[in-house]
């Protein structure tokens, strides 16, 4: 349905805004080589940002960050220097006289020498860390006031307090002290993170507990605004977020693909914090840093003190130096949106999130992008005539061909030759979001997932970059029947057969029929259907890096899904063999099988579980027949879990007891002594030890199959007489 005046009233819902030109900036730090220099150089050239955040210390005279400095102001680019005492030493500016004449000394000495060369100076950096930088608030006070009465009258811009995430009581009670002892700073500075609730758009849960979340809607928009306001009340000028990152470490949790997460996150904070109205600028973190950089120096160490707080020098080679996808995200994002207009934005928490763009040229865009796990179809927002003439590029500038859909990764769409603002002519319904709110679109390099809804069926279907074959048709409910059945695994309560992929007829795939019967229907009221659970589970897997077979498409009913037909969809594992010839093999005493002896497979399965469970999966109904091994020519060994659908995912890794419920299936099969070897190799590799009652565990776990095979005889035998 067509509604553009309902679109142009959701984009009046946000206030209209201007990017400031110098928005963007990014921490640097020196290396001990002077040829680094030019190399950093070179990089914020090719980032093309001006404005630099370095960090300086006592010992940082005559030493590369001095150097650094100097080479930085020759080149005419704006810096914020963070002048910071050694964290031994920062407390003790409260009470001891020596540590205060030595902070007063080593500002003066900073201050004569770069005062018309440094645009800013920031006093102290995350004074609510103490553990990071030495202080407590009294002791930053302290160093505050000494500052603030050595440069009064002086033509010097000050900065601070750099509090550490998002702690307004600690900015409002730093900022009034700031104020009625001293002044207060020129330029208000927060880290304003958010890598804990992972995504930009998210509620911060942690702020007042989960209970609090739903309330209070602690999003990075409401938390800037919070902070500027504080700010406003005593007379602070400008707010800055002076560094925010996330980890390679941490992405690698959840994601397969760690940098493409950093490379969505971070265009997706930019755009919500120029949105927001309330930041004047923000600095990434480290430009260089194998773990939170937008370059890898091929480090594996990490310094004691925390990169927010201090990032005093670069490690590793610069001929070693390698640009992630994140750095020319930053570059492309950031030419893009400085001095541009939002003539209109939408944000649905938990959906879509459409901004349109004038650049200063005067060209018409749009950027767009979905929360995690979404995914919205573009013939849902535009039209056909709209999306021919519509050019398409990821947030690292390179060109998308004729995308199906928005989804978490950004979306940059032109539209050459406009002469006005293009309207999406095709308005979401206001509910299109909430009913698939449930279902998890898979989006990697390679494939996404695609909504796909008609009359009588919901659900969604992988999109193959490389293919042209639009599956959703393909396999839809009224045709897969009609397909040719290759093979039928099983015809009992659900039905599993094989027909040929649509890609490809060399390739098999493999279809899942739930149909619920008996008591089962009851219960499935209150439960998402089979297919939607089996999609979801196998999606979040392969996000993970926790092999299942592919999915490729699931299927069910609008009403009452659970309790009606659903279909699942995907790849055919060829040439698999299960771990309970595995188990066999090992209880026959055989002493090579596949080329591994016992104590390699269980080392092998062991691991393969263990990572499963540190990934935040349990598969609850690990029997050996449902983990899968395909063997490669050159005896590489590949794990498949399969029957995933009563599987429970969490965001952090698995406690001892839910890792229990996998292991105790998973050594059904084993004697008591391979049992104890299999468990000794799990420990080795969570670096724990199991609950003492792992025993126990599967002690019981051998009197319940027990009690069901004897239940099962007994029930075949009075149905013989």
């Amino acid at each position: 349905m067509r509604l553009i005046t309902d679109w142009q009233l959701s984009c009046r819902s946000c206030a209209s805004f201007q990017v400031p030109s110098d928005f963007f900036g990014v921490n640097v730090a020196a290396e001990e080589n002077p040829q680094s220099d030019d190399y950093i150089l070179r990089r914020l050239n090719d980032l093309d940002i001006n404005h630099v955040r370095l960090a300086f210390t006592y010992d940082s005279f005559d030493s590369p960050p001095q150097r650094l400095l100097d080479r930085i102001a020759a080149e005419g680019l704006d810096v914020m220097l963070v002048l910071v005492p050694p964290r031994e030493r920062a407390h003790a500016i409260l009470f001891d006289s020596s540590a205060q004449d030595e902070w007063v000394a080593f500002v003066e000495k900073v201050r004569n020498l770069y005062a018309g060369a440094v645009k800013i100076f920031e006093i102290g950096s995350t004074p609510n860390r103490k553990k990071w930088s030495g202080y407590r608030l009294r002791s930053y006070l302290k160093a505050w006031e000494l500052v603030a009465s050595q440069v009064q009258g002086a033509d010097v811009c000050l900065a601070g307090p750099n509090v550490q995430d998002f702690e307004p009581h600690a900015n409002r009670l730093l900022l009034r002290a700031m104020k009625r002892n001293s002044v207060a700073p020129a330029v208000h500075t927060d880290n304003l993170f958010v890598e804990r609730v992972i995504e930009p758009e998210a509620y911060d849960h942690r702020a007042l507990g989960r209970f609090a979340t739903g309330l209070i809607k602690l999003n990075l928009i409401k938390k800037a605004r919070i902070l500027k306001s504080i700010g406003d009340r005593v007379g602070c000028c400008r707010f800055f977020s002076t560094c925010f990152f996330w980890t390679t470490k941490r992405l690698s949790r959840t994601s397969l693909w760690p940098q493409q997460k950093k490379v969505d996150y971070q265009a997706r904070y930019l755009t919500l914090a120029a949105s927001s109205g309330a930041l004047d600028r923000v600095y990434w973190g480290p430009l260089i840093c194998s773990r939170d950089g937008l370059i890898d120096d091929g480090s594996v160490d990490y310094p004691e003190v925390d990169h927010s707080t201090f990032y005093g020098s670069v490690r590793g080679n610069f001929a070693d130096f390698i640009t992630t996808p994140a750095f020319h995200s930053l570059a492309y994002v950031s030419r893009r949106l400085k001095g541009s207009a939002c003539d209109g934005a939408v944000n649905q928490v938990t959906g879509l999130h459409h901004y349109s763009f004038t650049a200063p040229d005067g060209r018409f865009f749009h950027l767009c992008w979905c929360r995690d796990g979404q995914a919205i179809n573009l013939n849902d927002l535009y039209t056909a005539d709209q999306l021919v003439v519509a050019q398409f590029a990821n947030a690292c500038g390179h060109p998308v061909g004729h995308p199906m859909a928005i989804s978490e990764q950004v979306l940059f769409i032109d539209f050459p030759g406009a002469t006005s603002q293009v309207i999406p002519a095709v308005c979401l319904p206001s509910s299109y979001h909430y009913q698939d709110e449930d279902v998890f679109y898979l989006s990697t390099p390679d494939i996404l997932g695609i909504p796909r809804r008609d009359q009588d069926w919901r659900g969604a279907y992988i999109h193959d970059r490389e293919s042209a074959k639009l599956l959703g048709e393909e396999l839809c409910p009224d045709k897969l029947l009609s397909l040719p059945e290759q093979a039928v695994l099983r015809d009992s309560r659900n039905r599993l057969w094989n027909i040929a992929d649509p890609r490809d007829p060399h390739r098999r795939l493999t279809v899942k029929l739930n149909r619920p019967t008996g008591i089962k229907r009851w219960s499935y009221y209150f439960k998402p259907s089979k297919g939607l659970r089996h999609w979801n589970n196998a999606s979040i897997m392969l996000k993970r890096g926790i092999n299942t077979p592919q999915p490729v498409a699931y299927y069910e009913r609008h009403n009452n899904s659970g309790v009606k037909e659903s279909y699942y969809i995907c790849d055919f594992v060829d040439n698999a063999f299960s771990s309970r010839q595995v188990c066999a093999a090992i209880e026959q005493g055989v002493a090579e099988f596949r080329g591994l002896n016992k104590q390699q497979w269980l080392d092998f399965l062991s691991d393969f579980i263990c990572r499963m469970h540190n990934k935040g999966i349990v598969h609850r109904d690990l029997s050996v027949g449902n983990l899968m091994l395909t063997q490669e020519d050159d005896g590489r060994i590949t794990p498949h879990l399969i029957d995933i659908g009563r599987a429970r995912i969490t965001r952090k890794g698995a406690t001892g007891r839910y890792r229990l419920l996998d292991l105790m299936r998973i050594c059904y099969k084993l004697s008591w002594s391979n049992r104890d070897l299999f468990i000794q190799c799990y420990n080795n590799h969570w670096y724990r030890k199991l609950p003492w009652y792992w025993r126990l565990a599967v002690g019981y776990y051998d009197i319940k199959q027990g009690t069901k095979k004897y239940v099962k005889r007994q029930f075949k035998r009075k149905k013989k007489s």
